[in-house]
């Protein structure tokens, strides 16, 4: 498991996971935020993301979950109370990890459980048609925002694959019992914004919370309402974090 970033300032910390494509930089301004606040965090690279487009079409949504599960297993060594984050596919990954371990709490943004196109869902037979399709590009609305870095191209069998998580995540949501922020774009360009409302209703929390962030596109770590984002995940985390050292 290769290492993005990390930040060692306590015994709480949160476990950040990347996109599709994407690199552990996109969740980085917020786990920057965080441990500026005391919060630790720590972002790996998800298995296929750190060589080529064609090493990720290799693999398969069950190696990308292995991985998240490696690096949270990592962090239950390093920290009492783990949270889990994550943005897009990432936020599938933090979903999965939340149904299926005793994580603190998770940080859901801009994550995809319903794709309303018909090319995507039917990738599975497009995939035979068409081997790649360019990557999406832009998804931050923020024209000071550093350049968001991913693959030139992303392989249909890996939309394949990223489908397929996002139907087995949706079927876990009533099992993600702990404390969960879910977070949405307004104006996001790639995933429907309807999508934090259904994850938030869907999910079987006692504590839940939907923040939409009316100026912000896909990468919401990145873009115009990041402040308000690295703010109220810092709450969470606080508040949250607290609950479970009263036992509540």
């Amino acid at each position: 498991m290769r290492t993005g970033f990390e930040h060692s300032k306590g015994s709480t910390g949160i476990l950040l996971l990347h996109g599709l494509s994407g690199t552990p930089e996109e969740v980085r301004p917020l786990g920057d935020f965080l441990a500026g606040k005391g919060i630790s965090s720590f972002a790996p690279w998800i298995v296929g993301h750190d060589s080529s487009p064609k090493d990720l079409a290799r693999t398969r949504w069950q190696d990308w979950a292995q991985s998240a599960l490696e690096a949270y297993d990592e962090a239950t060594r390093r920290w009492s109370k783990v949270f889990v984050g994550g943005l897009s596919m990432g936020g599938l990954q933090a979903l999965h990890l939340a149904s299926h371990r005793p994580t603190a709490g998770v940080v859901s943004m801009a994550t995809p459980v319903r794709i309303f196109d018909f090319r995507f869902n039917g990738i599975g037979f497009f995939k035979y048609l068409q081997w790649r399709t360019s990557n999406l590009t832009g998804g931050i609305l923020d024209p000071s925002a550093p350049v968001h870095a991913t693959y030139p191209y992303v392989a249909t069998q890996s939309l394949h694959e990223l489908k397929k998580m996002m139907d087995h995540v949706r079927e876990d949501l009533p099992y993600v019992r702990v404390p969960a922020l879910v977070v949405q774009g307004s104006k996001d360009s790639m995933v429907p914004p309807a999508n934090g409302g259904i994850i938030h209703q869907a999910l079987g929390s006692a504590s839940k919370h939907l923040l939409l962030l009316d100026r912000s596109d896909h990468v919401v770590t990145m873009d115009f309402d990041r402040q308000v984002l690295f703010e109220k995940a810092f709450n969470f985390i606080r508040t949250e974090g607290q609950s479970l050292e009263q036992g509540t």
